[in-house]
């Protein structure tokens, strides 16, 4: 009888965990690598605020699709109508111009007011429109090119009797000089040299002039 009670308790001695003994050990995480450093070379340090540099604002335009300008000019060469009678002699004279730009290029109209001759005694006074070729390049080169009537008032008071003559003539003329090329402020100044050809009674009359003027655009 003794055995057979102590065969359950027994049983239930075996079956109750040892608190003397060690728990079994729990799946130990999974060993990492330690992290890789990257040796790069530190940034140069900033410079001292005096070297720093000076900020600055640009504004920019868009050069403008037209043109116009105002000048002088003074114009050596023959007198027509006058071209036996007076020697190669000078001339004064205003123009001003309006035109269309296409990028270095140009395309106008002008017109010119002058006045030749020993005045008083062999006076030709010139009214000249003329449609206009132009070109500027980036460096300031000008180069051109007009054609148009002239329209012209003859008096000669070299003797008692007064003459007076009205014409209208062919006239083309070239231009090479300088111009400023346009900036934002708008303005810009030029000057060139003008050869010009009237046709008059039957004979080329050659002239040059100096043109010294200001405007807006190119």
């Amino acid at each position: 009888m003794l055995g057979v009670l102590g065969a359950p308790g027994l049983a239930r001695a075996q079956s109750e965990p040892d608190p003397s003994s060690e728990p079994p050990p729990a799946d130990a995480p999974p060993a990492t690598s330690p992290p890789t450093r990257l040796d790069a070379p530190l940034p140069p340090p900033p410079p001292p605020e005096d070297d720093l540099p000076i900020p600055t604002l640009t504004i920019d335009r868009v050069p403008p699709n037209t043109s116009f300008e105002g000048a002088v000019q003074v114009s050596f060469g023959e007198v027509a109508y006058f071209t036996d009678a007076v020697p190669p002699w000078v001339g004064f004279g205003l123009r001003g111009g309006w035109g269309k730009n296409f990028g270095i290029h140009r395309i106008g109209v002008a017109m010119g007011v002058a006045a030749e001759g020993d005045i008083g005694v062999h006076t030709l006074l010139a009214m000249e429109p003329s449609a206009n070729w132009d070109f500027v390049s980036p460096g300031g080169l000008l180069l051109g090119a007009g054609v148009g009537p002239s329209f012209m008032y003859a008096v000669e008071n070299a003797t008692v009797f007064e003459e007076k003559t009205f014409g209208v003539v062919p006239a083309g003329s070239l231009r090479i000089g300088w111009s400023q090329t346009w900036s934002r402020v708008g303005r810009r100044l030029f000057v060139f040299l003008e050869p010009k050809v009237r046709y008059t009674e039957g004979d080329l009359v050659p002239l040059v002039a100096l043109v010294v003027g200001s405007g807006a655009g190119r």
